[in-house]
């Protein structure tokens, strides 16, 4: 009896100890995010001197502008026919370039926030002057209060910029809109959206219309995957098990001899229970192409390497021939779309070489695709806004879209809008060991940002949604996720 009595009290004392050592590494980690937020508090109040004196100088340059555009319009009076226009997500970055875009050119401008957060603030962009309007609509009632927006304030166009609301959510939206007003939405219905939200109905989309993708097959023994190379020799290939593990990686075909070919191969074990995966690789990397579509036609269309950290792309004049080919078979693709293809798309291109006995030449291949407010947000982001391209959604603003050309992206990719907050979010993870030091670079980090306004909100004609972003609606978010994460975690 005796002998059963010890293994028992070991087990209950090992158990204790992790227990106690679990509750030692939440706590430690709690501490250690509570700590994050109020360094994002304290430093939005250090600042906040600095920042008032911008935005004064701000306004009152942005007072004297508005008196001289005013005194120009007087003389120059051409008949214009203002649409009233509708964006979601106006808190975020490319939101509120569309509106100020809008707004410059004349245009009535509602601006909505999709919320799921109790925080009854506004964002820093609802409180542009861009805006005639602006309204916060929850994410359980998204469609309803949309629709409402829609009717109260006789929107002629919606564009939806919002992370929050899935492309299949706004395809939703756009059918129940469209059926009951006679507004106009720049988003892919809802057969569409659920098309590109899926890696194997886009590739059968693109396959149906010609266009070529990258070789992808499902093999079942050895002997089809010789086949398969022997029939594109010139072409590289990575095969890897159907469902694969965490550590295993694909593996490269074909070897640098036929005979390494053949034991590569020898080794797999592969079969009709087993099956492995076997795909085209690129040989010179990946692009995106960001796209504004209407109605079957590319009325704006970016060009960007998948890997940010390049620098040398768009330099060149081979990039600039490789970015036309990739408009040209942007083009096709929207075409062969029809009529209904409305909405922002991010398309991944793989680019590969064929060799011919004397020649090598570049081929593209549509690899996946992305799209909503993703896709937006690249296309806008340091570039002029297609105001143009959106308006002919509209039947009497027909633009022909051989005008259109490619945009090569030279820098790095848009900074995402929770970039634009006090600090970076992924510094949450850091631990508390790294803490003191990171501060110091991200505070550096911050104030330079804030000394050359640098934050993607700012603009001398527009100030008011920097500020109140930065000093207002972020510290009051912080202390709000600071007293949630406080309260789940027993602190209080």
């Amino acid at each position: 009896m005796s002998r059963h009595i010890y293994p028992l009290v070991a087990v209950r004392q090992r158990l204790s100890m992790s227990i106690k050592s679990a509750k030692a590494s939440v706590s430690s980690e709690t501490f250690s995010r509570v700590l994050w937020h109020l360094l994002r508090i304290c430093l939005s109040f250090s600042l906040l001197f600095f920042d008032n004196t911008i935005l004064v100088v701000a306004g009152f340059l942005a007072y004297r502008r508005s008196i001289a555009n005013r005194r120009l319009a007087t003389q120059h009076d051409v008949p214009f026919y203002p649409k009233t226009v509708l964006i979601t997500g106006i808190g975020t970055a490319h939101g509120l370039t569309l509106a100020r875009s809008w707004a410059a050119e004349g245009h009535h401008v509602v601006g909505a926030d999709v919320t799921d957060l109790d925080l009854p603030m506004r964002s820093g962009g609802s409180m542009s002057k861009a805006l005639v309007a602006f309204y916060q609509i929850p994410k359980d009632h998204y469609i309803s209060r949309l629709l409402d927006v829609i009717q109260h304030d006789k929107v002629d166009l919606w564009i939806p910029c919002s992370p929050k609301a899935s492309p299949t959510e706004d395809a939703t939206a756009r059918q129940v809109v469209e059926s009951r007003t006679n507004c106009k939405c720049i988003t892919f219905d809802t057969e569409l959206a659920a098309c590109f939200a899926h890696p194997d109905s886009f590739r059968q989309y693109v396959i149906e219309r010609g266009l070529p993708v990258p070789e992808y097959h499902r093999v079942q023994s050895r002997d089809s995957v010789h086949k398969i190379l022997h029939r594109s020799p010139a072409k590289t290939y990575q095969i890897s098990r159907a469902t694969p593990s965490a550590n295993e990686k694909a593996i490269l075909l074909p070897r640098r001899t036929l005979s390494k070919t053949y034991t590569m191969v020898s080794e797999i074990q592969i079969s009709k229970d087993r099956p492995w995966i076997l795909q085209q690789k690129s040989r010179l990397g990946d692009l995106l192409a960001d796209l504004l579509i209407v109605r079957g036609h590319v009325q704006a269309i970016k060009v960007r390497l998948s890997d940010s950290g390049s620098s040398t792309w768009g330099a060149s004049r081979l990039d600039e021939v490789l970015a036309a080919s990739v408009h040209r078979l942007m083009q096709t693709l929207a075409a062969k779309g029809g009529v209904r293809l409305t909405g922002h798309l991010s398309v991944r291109l793989m680019v590969d070489e064929e060799f011919d006995a004397h020649s090598v030449r570049h081929t593209i291949y549509i690899a996946g695709c992305t799209s909503g407010a993703t896709a937006v947000d690249n296309l806008l982001y340091n570039v002029p806004c297609p105001i143009t391209g959106y308006l002919s959604v509209f039947p009497s603003n027909s633009v022909d879209s051989a005008t259109v050309a490619a945009i090569l992206s030279s820098t790095h990719p848009a900074p995402k809008f929770v970039r634009a907050a006090i600090l970076p979010a992924a510094f949450l993870q850091f631990s508390l060991f790294h803490f003191a030091f990171t501060a110091l670079e991200v505070a550096e980090a911050e104030l330079t940002r804030l000394l050359f306004w640098k934050d993607p909100l700012f603009s001398f004609l527009d100030p008011v949604p920097w500020w109140w972003q930065v000093h207002v609606y972020q510290p009051l978010r912080e202390i709000w996720m600071l007293m949630k994460q406080t309260r789940e975690a027993g602190l209080t």
